[in-house]
């Protein structure tokens, strides 16, 4: 149960440092200005959206520096501390 658990945490984790890198990428792609098919766009606004869920907060504390958004860095770094931490916990139950 123990393992399992951890790992599911690992999963979630990584999955959503994974979705803020990639939306880091897209927007370098996008600035630019590279054409993307449909589905791509659609996809990357997804991605967004679920990004959002950490990084807004984040960036209403952290204000970009010289058009810098450091919020992504931000995000996986407190991600991997979360991580550690829940594993930590879990790992002594």
């Amino acid at each position: 149960m123990t393992l399992a658990l951890v790992s599911l945490i690992n999963t979630v984790i990584e999955i959503f440092s994974i979705l803020i890198l990639v939306e880091v990428i897209a927007s370098w792609v996008m600035i630019a200005n590279v054409r993307l098919p449909d589905i791509v766009v659609r996809a990357l606004q997804v991605i967004s959206q679920i990004t959002s869920v950490v990084l807004n907060p984040i960036r209403r504390v952290v204000p970009s520096i010289g058009g810098l958004d450091l919020s992504p860095i931000i995000a996986l770094i407190l991600l991997d501390v979360l991580r550690r931490l829940l594993i930590s916990l879990v790992a002594r139950m």
